[in-house]
């Protein structure tokens, strides 16, 4: 019974530990703050984890894969910013596949050294496991800098964006179209705690009319990354990201969220 209670432990730390919810974005964290221009910048990280653990007293085994990847590159030009995001998460239990999502992400910020800026921007991801086949937005908002000082940034975002979602109901075995458009806000937060540890936040609010189904449907997501440095080139990296979605479009949990723990090297 302990070992069998054991094992439940494990994959539910793997699967908390390397699943992500669909739709944060921690841009704060991919942002060029130099005041230098003409330049190429990104970061790239990956986690891999690999197990076997015996089952049963016949000497069987079962494998667990995890698999977990990001990065981005940026351009930075004299009065523009260029990101561009991607992340990949995988997680294989005893055979089959329990996790798999990824995204890419591009944005712009336009007059990037004003206190107004304006920010355009475009998302294409997946989330299998959860049902989402396939999300596809676009949107475009303004961005205030509310302060911006040597030991703390914070910044306030809001515009309008138009999501096209593609969700299976793994319930009914069918699938759920949605081309909603929404509001879309955020507060973020760069607090650099001393020369070697950084804290990023963003959080969002989301909401948008579902006119087919006469209902409004509301989206809270946010995510915190702790980045410690090691040199240069080396970061460790915590970050805890969480969602809340009032009416999801097919039978999911209404709050997920997730812990992760890796490294990134810049360039």
């Amino acid at each position: 019974m302990f070992l069998l209670f054991r094992r439940s432990l494990f994959c539910l730390f793997l699967l908390i530990s390397l699943s992500a919810p669909a739709q944060i974005l921690n841009v704060e964290k991919s942002r060029v703050e130099r005041d230098s221009s003409h330049y190429f910048t990104g970061k790239a990280g990956l986690n891999l984890n690999l197990f076997n653990r015996a089952v049963g007293k016949e000497g069987k085994t079962d494998h667990y894969i995890g698999l977990t990847g990001s990065g981005n590159i940026g351009y930075v030009s004299e009065h523009n910013t260029y990101l561009l995001l991607a992340s990949y998460n995988y997680v294989r239990l005893k055979g089959e596949t329990q996790v798999e999502t990824g995204y890419v992400h591009g944005r712009v910020t336009f007059r990037r050294k004003e206190r107004l800026s304006y920010e355009t921007y475009a998302q294409g991801q997946y989330d299998y496991n959860r049902g989402l086949e396939f999300r596809a937005l676009v949107g475009a908002g303004i961005r205030y800098t509310v302060v911006q000082k040597a030991n703390i940034r914070f910044n306030l975002g809001t515009g309008v964006m138009y999501e096209h979602e593609r969700w299976r109901n793994q319930e009914e075995d069918r699938y759920i179209k949605k081309d909603i458009p929404k509001l879309s806000n955020y507060a973020s937060i760069r607090l650099p705690l001393n020369p070697y540890l950084e804290l990023s936040t963003i959080h969002y609010y989301q909401v948008g009319y579902d006119q087919p189904a006469e209902m409004a449907r509301h989206r809270f997501s946010g995510d915190i990354s702790i980045v410690t440095k090691i040199n240069n080139r080396f970061q460790l990296i915590t970050n805890f990201s969480h969602t809340y979605e009032n009416r999801p479009i097919v039978p999911i949990p209404n709050y997920l969220y997730s812990l992760t723990n890796g490294i990134q090297v810049s360039f």
